[in-house]
């Protein structure tokens, strides 16, 4: 414009890199790096601020919040920094409910107006309410989808159950759900503030959507008795320490706000995102407690030192080659399937298909294929001779030269007789896995398991087991034939190499992998096993004092942290062995227990008794986290792959935790349903209209009758 006016000169330009205050002065402008004020906290409780993730978020809301509520800025973390914000959040309607439903929740139980509008309402009404919550309850404990819900009142009303019209739609079902759920945490909420200690158990899996998914279980002692109780399953953005460790903290919270106080040890599979000593998870979640104990689940340690030992093994090679070709020979083929059947029923025999070697026991999987193949190794050989002759018809070149292949290896008896040592040999590492795997299991009675297999494992250095021993006998009694089943000559000395060498990197690879259980605290833990006390009294006099020491040295800190005198526990100790002694008939009995012990010498040993709590809640292996995710591929198929981690979450905590369908008591739930509501609930709502409508259809129909 300036270029068309006379006398006008081009304007000076404004210098975009620097801006007039309000004295008209001027600066360089530079980008404003906003931070989290402290005093916005007065009077704002519910104002939280993470430093590790740079958000501030609103702890009512993160705790209260619907699912559908979930992304709001103030759940997830909001990064603005402004008071603005704050005080939108503070005047929102999402806000106002949640605080509501925390006050709420705040008050005694039969003290709320809400529940007190339960109590009121008709016997009908709550007998109706009942049937839902019911029915909710029995879809969720079945792994059957929502959307069941809906026909299976309209089946109930067939039945003369009076269900109504309100509540009726699988929307509410997953409603009734959630409460369901939040009534088992409760219950473990309650639990879990009993309790002095705590351990936790964690794993990671991959769900049908493709999504990594942290699961947490919770292992606790309480005067005691041991429980083991599933609390969350999340998805994981990234597999990394850092995520995974922020997810546990989430769930761990869910269920118990002083759960970094009580925590004495955590439970993983091993691998090195979880147990790496820089950076590693549980390196994150011990922090400076240096008495908090990671511990490698010892079921999958035992797997690692069976593929340890099994490594460039000549002759196991050869089995497991042998196994995996004639699982695959039978179960791709339904033609040979049919005829290996028929080939024990004309025997007379009960049909014993090849079945696969690898699987998530492995060493279960392996046993099961052998324990098919010696057991139906007359049907299966007969078959085979069956398959490879040439006068077979409808037979190809292909599957006749295998079935030679198969036949000639099945007939040695240098093959057969290293399977039955291995046969022998499997049966006591799978019955020590499945020992590894019970809930219950402490590290002591790990320990005596372990040790009583590698005892057993040594003596088959110069013994033979009682498969083999079998099989010798057999072939000895019969002329070199096993079953019927003429063998060719053996070789002696290359079976007792091979077994030699297999067992002795067996017992090897199992005493490294286990090294840390025969030494520190985890030695110490021993004491907890009443079958490693002395029989007589005269002999326990030192009995258990070096490992009571070793403990209370370890776990002095949280010991205290718990108002426990650990200057007292090893007089309570001696004063503990001195009763028991007393009761010669106390420790013979083959049902004691600490639980007994607790119930008789509480008042006397009381620092003790809390010290051994501490020893039962450390877990020995992370089977439980195995058993949920099984849980969760059948719950989380295919057809549900879209299930949130939220509602994943309360589906599993019902299927692991609830009580089986005949046992459910849905009062407790249908009383969180009704007091998280800020306006009283209508059961009844959408009956009276659906009452009218069926008064006007019968007035109709009673028209057209005249």
């Amino acid at each position: 414009m300036w270029r068309h006016i006379p006398g006008v000169t081009e304007p000076k330009r404004k210098n975009t890199e620097e801006i007039g205050d309000k004295e008209g002065e001027t600066s360089t402008k530079k980008a404003k790096v906003r931070k989290f004020s402290e005093k916005w906290k007065t009077d704002r409780e519910w104002l939280q601020y993470d430093d590790s993730t740079g958000v501030m978020f609103c702890s009512v809301c993160r705790t209260h919040a619907k699912e559908k509520q979930r992304g709001n800025s103030f759940v997830v973390g909001n990064k603005t920094m402004k008071v603005e914000t704050i005080r939108e959040h503070e005047g929102s309607r999402c806000h106002g409910v949640c605080k509501s439903v925390a006050r709420a929740q705040s008050e005694p139980l039969f003290s709320q107006p809400a529940v007190a509008a339960l109590t009121c309402l008709s016997e009908e009404t709550r007998a109706k309410l009942r049937a839902m919550f019911r029915t909710a309850h029995a879809l969720a404990k079945k792994g059957r989808p929502f959307t069941d819900y809906e026909w299976i009142c309209d089946l109930d009303e067939q039945k003369g159950i009076a269900l109504g019209a309100t509540y009726r739609n699988k929307t509410q079902a997953k409603e009734f759900t959630q409460y369901i759920a939040e009534a088992e945490r409760d219950e473990i909420r309650q639990m879990l503030k009993k309790t002095r200690f705590l351990s936790i158990m964690s794993d990671g899996s991959t769900d049908s959507s493709v999504k990594e998914e942290e699961l947490v279980y919770v292992r606790w002692s309480h005067m005691g008795k041991i429980e083991s109780r599933f609390v969350g399953i999340k998805s994981v953005e990234k597999a990394d320490a850092a995520h995974i460790t922020s997810t546990i903290r989430e769930i761990m919270v869910r269920v118990c706000e002083e759960w970094e106080s009580k925590l004495v040890a955590l439970a993983t599979d091993g691998a090195a995102v979880m147990v790496g000593a820089k950076s590693g998870v549980v390196s994150r979640l011990k922090g400076d407690r240096a008495y908090i104990i990671g511990i490698h689940c010892m079921a999958h340690r035992q797997e690692l030192a069976f593929m340890d030992a099994i490594k460039s093994h000549a002759m196991f090679q050869r089995v497991e080659e042998f196994l995996s070709g004639l699982y695959t020979f039978y179960h791709a083929s339904p033609l040979n399937r049919a005829n290996l059947v028929n080939s024990f029923q004309a025997l007379g025999h009960k049909p014993l298909v090849p079945t696969r070697i690898g699987g998530t026991r492995w060493v279960g999987h392996l046993l099961r294929a052998l324990d098919h193949f010696l057991r139906g190794f007359q049907g299966i050989v007969q078959h085979l001779e069956q398959i490879q002759s040439c006068d077979a018809a409808n037979v190809r070149g292909v599957q006749q030269a295998k079935a030679r292949k198969y036949y000639s290896t099945a007939r040695e008896a240098v093959f057969i007789r290293f399977c039955g040592f291995l046969h022998d040999t499997l049966t006591h590492l799978s019955s020590l896995s499945v020992s590894l795997q019970r809930s219950t299991i402490t590290i002591a009675e790990a320990h005596s398991c372990l040790s009583a297999t590698q005892a057993v494992l040594k003596k088959y250095k110069t013994r033979e087991g009682p498969m083999q021993a079998a099989m010798t006998k057999a072939m000895r009694d019969n002329n070199n034939s096993y079953e019927g089943i003429s063998l060719t000559s053996s070789d002696s000395q290359t079976l007792v190499a091979s077994r030699v060498k297999l067992l002795d990197r067996l017992v090897e690879s199992m005493t490294d992998r286990f090294q840390d259980v025969s030494v520190g605290v985890l030695c110490a833990t021993k004491l907890v096993s009443f079958a490693n006390w002395p029989e007589s009294g005269d002999a326990a006099a030192d009995f258990g004092d070096t490992e009571v020491e070793t403990l209370v040295n370890h776990f002095r800190p949280v010991l205290e942290t718990c108002g426990i005198h650990a200057e007292n526990v090893m007089d309570q100790w001696t004063v503990l062995k001195s009763f028991m002694y007393q009761e010669p008939q106390f420790l013979s009995h083959p049902h004691v227990s600490w639980a007994t012990v607790n119930r008789s010498h509480q008042h006397s040993c009381p620092d003790l008794l809390a010290v051994i709590d501490l020893v039962l809640s450390l877990p020995a292996s992370t089977a439980d986290c195995e058993r949920g995710f099984s849980t969760m591929k059948m719950v989380k198929s295919d057809w549900r792959s879209s299930l949130l981690s939220d509602t994943l979450s309360d589906l599993l905590i019902i299927q692991l935790c609830s009580p089986d369908i005949k046992d459910f008591d849905p009062r407790t739930a249908m009383m969180l349903w009704h007091e998280s509501s800020v306006r009283s609930r209508r059961p009844d709502y959408m009956d009276g209209g659906a009452k009218r409508v069926s008064e006007r259809v019968s007035a109709e129909d009673s028209d057209e009758e005249f």
